[in-house]
């Protein structure tokens, strides 16, 4: 009986330092993609790039960095799976009534497009992986924001 309550408790103590040891090496992936999503926020100029390499003083961690510029549909952020129900609304249910006669400036004027989707932003998406050695595999830790193109 003792030996089974002891083969219980080593196994336990075990399990507890795995588990110590995946938050550490999840810890430092976090703070490897501030540390690196900070170094891109800092750059004063932004272009669509791709840059991997190995962390230096941290053996098997490597990040991938990935910048792309794209639009963004603001009504289809906001809508969600509903963004296509939205869409198909007239601006006038969208605005209220109130808003009508702006409604119809804007459109005189060939400006109707932002109504219709919401407004389109140009943002540049920036994504950085770490990817930390768990054992016999792989794990990844990914953080994605966006920067205006226009800053």
């Amino acid at each position: 009986m003792a030996a089974v309550a002891m083969t219980y408790t080593y196994s336990m103590i075990i399990d507890g330092m795995k588990y110590q040891k995946q938050a550490v090496q999840l810890s430092n992936a976090v703070h490897l993609a501030k540390i690196k999503m900070a170094q891109v926020d800092s750059s004063t100029t932004m272009q669509s790039d791709t840059t991997k390499g190995a962390v230096p003083g941290f053996p098997g961690y490597e990040f991938i960095t990935e910048i792309k510029e794209e639009e963004m549909d603001l009504l289809k952020m906001a809508g969600g799976p509903n963004a296509d129900a939205l869409r198909k609304k007239a601006p006038k249910d969208m605005l209220g009534d109130k808003d009508v006669g702006l409604n119809d400036l804007m459109k005189k004027t060939g400006k109707n497009k932002t109504f219709e989707t919401g407004g389109i932003l140009k943002v540049f998406r920036v994504k950085v992986t770490i990817t930390y050695p768990d054992g016999a595999k792989n794990n990844s830790y990914i953080v994605e924001t966006f920067r205006s193109t226009k800053y």
